[in-house]
């Protein structure tokens, strides 16, 4: 089996992952088919369902081009180099990253006009616009001696509202939560029955650790669940920019580069091509 490679152009950074999952999710259903059967069977899902199916893979296919493996710096997922990394601690791991192009170090260069509340960009919280604006820039912008070269990077909150701004985008309902130190994504996604009906899920997405988990939620419960954001002094600020119509217009309305797609493609091609020729 070769996997096919795609091209695209003039597309906007929700078109291009929406074509990006379309394009591919043949590929994904070759991968783990198996998983997907046996999750339809446990919980009477309709498993033909083109709706079920288009669900179900675009919110797998996006972890795993966003996701790292654990909350280490510059740990990556198995597609991308989209390294984690600490902030606001001491020694700031952040503090060592170049732009590429110029080889100055982020801590050096003083942060874009709306960013002006922090001392060097360096220091920025990466709001969602930025960390999806870097990812698809036309070049690796950064570069670090422990993590290479790379698109873009955050650690766990950076990810995930990236990753709920994205989604949102392409009509998921979604949204950041935050206990403790850590964030994820939580969505409440229908899927079709056997019978015609539709059941909700919950669906947790963890963009540090690589986790996905779908469980079923009652709708009397959906109203609880959409005020519950966790128990951190956070999450209200993550889900304003995540949800954000100035961050939201901006990723709408930003062209993707053809270079930048291209190399997202190739990326996950490779990573295709591996785990089906691998089975």
């Amino acid at each position: 089996y070769k996997v096919e490679t795609y091209l695209y152009d003039s597309l906007t950074i929700p078109l291009f992952f929406k074509n990006l999952v379309k394009n591919h999710i043949k590929d994904f259903v070759i991968i783990d088919s198996l998983t997907f059967k046996e999750f339809c069977l446990a919980n009477k899902i309709k498993n033909v369902d083109s709706s079920n199916v288009e669900k179900y893979y675009t919110i797998k296919i996006l972890h795993k081009l966003f996701t790292s493996q654990t909350a280490s710096d510059c740990s990556k997922g198995e597609i991308l180099n989209i390294p984690y990394q600490w902030h606001w601690v001491q020694p700031n791991p952040r503090y060592e990253i170049y732009f590429a192009s110029s080889k100055t170090l982020l801590k050096d260069t003083k942060p874009p006009n709306e960013f002006s509340k922090y001392n060097s960009y360096a220091d920025i919280d990466r709001t969602p616009y930025l960390f999806l604006s870097d990812f698809v820039y036309p070049e690796l912008k950064y570069y670090s001696i422990s993590c290479d070269t790379f698109s873009t990077f955050g650690w766990c909150s950076e990810r995930e509202m990236a990753f709920i701004a994205l989604t949102t985008l392409l009509e998921y309902e979604g949204k950041v939560v935050a206990e403790g130190n850590h964030s994820w994504s939580e969505f409440v996604i229908p899927l079709k029955l056997n019978t015609g009906e539709l059941q909700n899920f919950k669906v947790t997405v963890d963009n540090t650790f690589n986790f996905i988990e779908w469980t079923t939620i009652k709708q009397q419960e959906i109203s609880k669940w959409k005020k519950n954001m966790g128990d951190s002094r956070l999450p209200k600020w993550y889900n304003q920019k995540a949800k954000s119509k100035n961050e939201l217009n901006k990723i709408k309305n930003h062209l993707v580069s053809n270079e930048s797609m291209l190399r997202i493609e190739n990326k996950l091609v490779i990573y295709l091509d591996r785990e089906i020729n691998e089975r």
